[in-house]
């Protein structure tokens, strides 16, 4: 297999991943808190990390680039995961995943505003039709709610994020080009996990520990390997694909989500779910096709 194909193929694997990460998080949401959450979930995926990056030879990282990959780190998990927690206090989660779903188009626009990809209508189209399967998995959730002020709030919430999550996925490219994708994960998630460390302690962090039973351990395990999993493999694709060709797998993320919870929660699949993953397979395809002459 070629690079460019086992790169398509771990940003798959990573859109994959969050979306199974997302259903398995739901089933723990009452035992604690989202930041709590969060920073056992990267704290268990840097553990996984770490061996990974210690297997191969481990460069030393000056300051100078060490600092802006701890910021992007931060970023790409802390500062994205709180401002999605934020929009659906306010509007609808299904809204939140479509708009994030925008997030291979900001990608797309900044690389190209950076000199860093070319704009090709195909891949424009590609994206809006990955964009347009997420609205059908999503359905009529994503606006149930009426949109006032606070809603507005929500929604500039999500966009921030997205915003967010592009403008790292472009950034990162230096840095995975100078130093090996192991170790740039593990830096930038074990930033993540120090930044969220102490807004976890507050939010309940010492109390509800003891609480968790074996099954919710087991679930932060897995959610944890699949951060350190999607994670890796993202980065892995953006740093051998342009990162718009990466982001746009996150399409699969709802779909994945659909199918995993009608596998392990008895949540039926509907017909809006296999139109979606109809439109993002015809996305993928259209945006990545003939994708080396980009």
């Amino acid at each position: 297999m070629t690079v460019p194909a086992l790169a398509l193929v771990n940003a798959a694997v990573s859109g994959v991943t969050v979306g199974v990460a997302l259903v398995a998080t739901g089933s723990i949401v009452d035992e604690a808190g989202p930041i709590t959450i969060a920073f056992i979930r990267y704290s268990i995926g840097v553990l996984f990390l770490l061996p990974l990056a210690l297997s191969t030879s481990w460069k030393g990282i000056p300051i100078r680039d060490l600092v802006p990959i701890g910021l992007l780190g931060i970023f790409q998990f802390a500062i994205l995961m709180m401002l999605l927690n934020y929009a659906v206090i306010y509007i609808d989660v299904g809204l939140v995943a479509l708009i994030f779903a925008t997030l291979p188009l900001m990608t797309m626009l900044l690389a190209v505003g950076l000199g860093q990809e070319s704009f090709t209508n195909r891949k424009v189209i590609g994206i809006l039709l990955t964009i347009v399967g997420v609205a059908f998995a999503v359905g009529v959730t994503a606006f149930s709610r009426s949109l006032d002020l606070n809603a507005w709030l929500g929604i500039g919430a999500s966009f921030l994020a997205t915003l967010s999550g592009a403008v790292c996925s472009v950034y990162y490219k230096p840095y995975l080009l100078r130093y090996p994708t192991g170790q740039i994960s593990t830096v930038a998630m074990l930033a993540s996990a120090l930044f969220l460390s102490g807004l976890a302690v507050y939010e309940g962090l010492l109390a509800v520990v003891p609480t968790f039973d074996t099954r919710v351990w087991l679930v932060m395990l897995f959610i944890g390997l699949s951060a350190s999993v999607g994670y890796f493999t993202l980065l892995y694709a953006i740093r051998h694909i342009p990162a718009s060709n990466a982001t746009v797998f996150m399409g699969l993320s709802p779909i994945s989500a659909a199918v995993f919870a009608a596998f392990f929660i008895d949540q039926p699949l509907t017909i809006e779910d296999l139109t979606g993953c109809a439109f993002v397979a015809t996305g993928l395809v259209i945006s990545l096709w003939q994708r080396r002459t980009d």
